[in-house]
C-alpha cells in the first residue's frame, strides 16, 4: 500500500490498489479538523474515510456469472482490505498486531442500483463512506475497531453495513492457533467428514460460470428446507488463497453466499441467475483449517415478498469444523423481476 501524506487544505488521499478489484481505489481520510495534520497523532475518537473507485469488469470472481447484479463481495472486500491499515495508520495500533474481522453485516437499500450493465460491461463509480471508532481501548491503544459503511453506486445510495475488527497480540494469537489445531486433531470422536470425495455443486445453481469459482459441494443431505454441503478447499481459484493453512475470509463469505442461493433455489425455486443476497449478517467464531473438512448447513425459511413484491427467502447458516462453530450467519435471498 502506498500512502501520500499530503498536508494541503484538501483531505489526504491514500492510494490503495485492492486485491479485490482490477482498478485502483483510493482511500480518502476526512479528519475532523486541520489540527490533525499538525499533530499527526493517533486518533482517540471517530475517524471518517471514503473509498472511491469503480466496479471491476475483468475480475476472475466478481465478474464471473450471469452478471445481473454487481457482486456484493466488492463491498465486503473494501472494508476487509483497509480495516487493518486504518488501525495501524490512524489509531496507533502496533504494526505487529494483525487484524481479524469477527462480524460483518450488509443490507441492500436500493436493489435496482446493484443491477449491472450486462451488455456493455462498463465500470460504475463506487464510493464507500466509512466511519471507524476505536473499541476496547487500553493505554490509548484500541484492541479493536468498529466500522459503519454507506455504499453508493453511480451516485445512488444503495447499501449500509457494519463490521467489527479485533487486533491480535502476535504471541498469544500464535499460541491460540496452535492450541486449537492440536485440540481438533486430538479428538477423533469429533471427526466430521464426507463419506467420499465431495462433488462440486452445479455452477449455475450458485450463480457462477467458472468451475474453479464453485466453493461448495453438491448437498450431502437435503430435507425439509435443510441442506448440508462441504466447503471445497481444492481445486478452487487462487483468489481464495488465505493465510498459510487457513480458509480466507473471502472463501468463507463466498461459501455462505453460494449456499444461500442453493438453499433458496432448492427450497422455493428462486432463480439464482436473477438472485442476490438482499441482506447478510455474519459472526465468525473461529478460523478454519484448509486441510480439515468444513461443513456448511443451511435452513431456508418461508417464501415471502419484499416491499416491491419480489420473492425473498431468509436463510440461516452455520459453518462447522469437527463440530466446532466457525461462523454463524443469517441471509436474505431476493430474486429480481
Amino acid at each position: 500500500m502506498t500512502v501520500d501524506n499530503r498536508t494541503t487544505s484538501a483531505p489526504a488521499i491514500h492510494g490503495h490498489a485492492t486485491a479485490t478489484a482490477t482498478v485502483a481505489q483510493h482511500l480518502i481520510h476526512r479528519p475532523p479538523s486541520r489540527a490533525y495534520y499538525a499533530l499527526d497523532a493517533p486518533s482517540l475518537g471517530e475517524e471518517n474515510f471514503t473509498l472511491v473507485g469503480e466496479t471491476p469488469v475483468t475480475h476472475p470472481l466478481f465478474n464471473d456469472g450471469p452478471g445481473h447484479f454487481h457482486d456484493l463481495q466488492i463491498a465486503t472486500g473494501t472494508v476487509r482490505e483497509i480495516g487493518e491499515f486504518v488501525g495501524h495508520r490512524y489509531f496507533g495500533v502496533p504494526e505487529d498486531r494483525p487484524g481479524l474481522f469477527y462480524r460483518f453485516s450488509l443490507d441492500l437499500t436500493d436493489l435496482s442500483a446493484w443491477r449491472a450493465d450486462r451488455a456493455g460491461g462498463r465500470p460504475v463509480a463506487m464510493e464507500t463512506h466509512i466511519r471507524a471508532r476505536p473499541a476496547n481501548v487500553v493505554a490509548e491503544v484500541p484492541r479493536g475497531l468498529d466500522f459503519h459503511l454507506d455504499v453508493t453506486l453511480d451516485g445512488r445510495p444503495c447499501a449500509t453495513g457494519a463490521a467489527g475488527l479485533v487486533f491480535l497480540m502476535p504471541k498469544l494469537y500464535a499460541k491460540h492457533v496452535e492450541h486449537s489445531r492440536r485440540a481438533m486433531r486430538a479428538a477423533p470422536e469429533l471427526d466430521d467428514a464426507p463419506d467420499g470425495p465431495p462433488r462440486p455443486a452445479d455452477a449455475a445453481e450458485v450463480s457462477r460460470y467458472a468451475d474453479e469459482n464453485v466453493v461448495i459441494s453438491e448437498p450431502a443431505d437435503a430435507s425439509r428446507g435443510r441442506i448440508s454441503t462441504w466447503v471445497l478447499s481444492t481445486p478452487v481459484s487462487p483468489v481464495f488463497d488465505g493465510a498459510a493453512g487457513q480458509f480466507s475470509g473471502l472463501h468463507l463469505l463466498e461459501a455462505l453466499r453460494q449456499t444461500s442461493l442453493l438453499s433458496a433455489g432448492r427450497a422455493h425455486g428462486l432463480d439464482p441467475a436473477r438472485s442476490t443476497l438482499g441482506a447478510c449478517q455474519v459472526h465468525f467464531r473461529g478460523q478454519a483449517e484448509r486441510d480439515l473438512p468444513l461443513r456448511c448447513v443451511a435452513v431456508a425459511g418461508p417464501l415471502g415478498r419484499d416491499s416491491e413484491g419480489r420473492p425473498t427467502v431468509p436463510v440461516t447458516l452455520t459453518l462447522t469444523q469437527r463440530r466446532r462453530a466457525v461462523a454463524e450467519a443469517r441471509t436474505s435471498v431476493v430474486q429480481d423481476y
